[in-house]
């Protein structure tokens, strides 16, 4: 089933926006991406694509943007940006995502129609009775937010080591996702990259958390068990988040791409 609305341009007349940015092609033939969030309202993506760019604009999963031409998925950009008036990464992360909006907007033409679709998802639940999350997620201190953070004892096992991370800031790559002073609508979100369903968050777990999930590809365990013996994504999810996913499906909003241009060199 599909629920239409009206279609809109990207920016909303209430989203805040970056003072000034720049938009470059990357065309290097590396393939490592990355965006992050500096102190002093900078924003910075290296080698990315119009459609991550419009997924993390909006917290979409692969399955909820539709539409467009083939350049949105393999023509890669460097975005600079700042706005004034944010001291730390951690003020300046929700609203930076906002501002890709407007961004995407003026410098791409984008044009978005919004839908709602009945979609199959998983449902992220506690692994338990208890209704408890694991050792690897944790609320967040606002006292020490914006302090670097000693790794946790829980974490001094895992697979890859922890990082350092300011509140406000991610790390997101296959077999490894790391936040700090983040709510959990993002661990759902970055955990819909790695499946090939919606994640909902469904804990009904309010506030910031800091987490640092890791999980073996499946890729690399077929591919060579011996050398990359470790948790699967199930299995680190309820063992160290204590978590799990039900499959169900539920109504959830989809993103339909009317129209977008290649942006103006700067």
């Amino acid at each position: 089933m599909v629920a239409a609305t009206a279609s809109l341009a990207a920016q909303a007349p209430a989203s805040p926006a970056f003072d000034v940015a720049s938009v470059k092609p990357n065309r290097s033939v590396n393939q490592e991406t990355a965006s992050f969030v500096q102190p002093g309202g900078r924003y910075t993506a290296t080698n990315v694509t119009v459609r991550m760019l419009v997924k993390a604009a909006y917290g979409l999963h692969d399955d909820q943007l539709i539409g467009g031409p083939e350049w949105v998925k393999t023509d890669r950009f460097d975005i600079s940006a700042k706005a004034e008036g944010y001291s730390t990464p951690s003020a300046f992360r929700d609203a930076a995502r906002l501002m890709l909006r407007p961004l995407l907007a003026s410098r791409f033409k984008l044009v978005l129609r919004e839908e709602r679709r009945d979609l199959p998802v998983y449902v992220l639940t506690f692994a338990s009775a208890n209704r408890m999350p694991g050792p690897l997620i944790r609320p967040t201190n606002p006292a020490d937010c914006d302090s670097v953070p000693k790794t946790p004892a829980a974490a001094r096992d895992a697979v890859e080591p922890a990082t350092p991370l300011l509140c406000g800031a991610e790390i997101y790559r296959a077999g490894h996702l790391e936040a700090r002073g983040m709510a959990l609508s993002f661990f759902a979100l970055n955990l819909s990259r790695w499946t090939d369903r919606v994640v909902v968050d469904e804990t009904g777990l309010d506030g910031k958390f800091d987490w640092d999930l890791q999980w073996v590809p499946e890729d690399q365990s077929s591919a060579n068990p011996a050398a990359f013996a470790g948790p699967s994504l199930v299995d680190a999810l309820r063992e160290q988040a204590g978590l799990k996913f039900e499959t169900a499906r539920r109504r959830v909003v989809v993103r339909i791409i009317e129209h977008i241009e290649p942006p103006d060199p700067d």
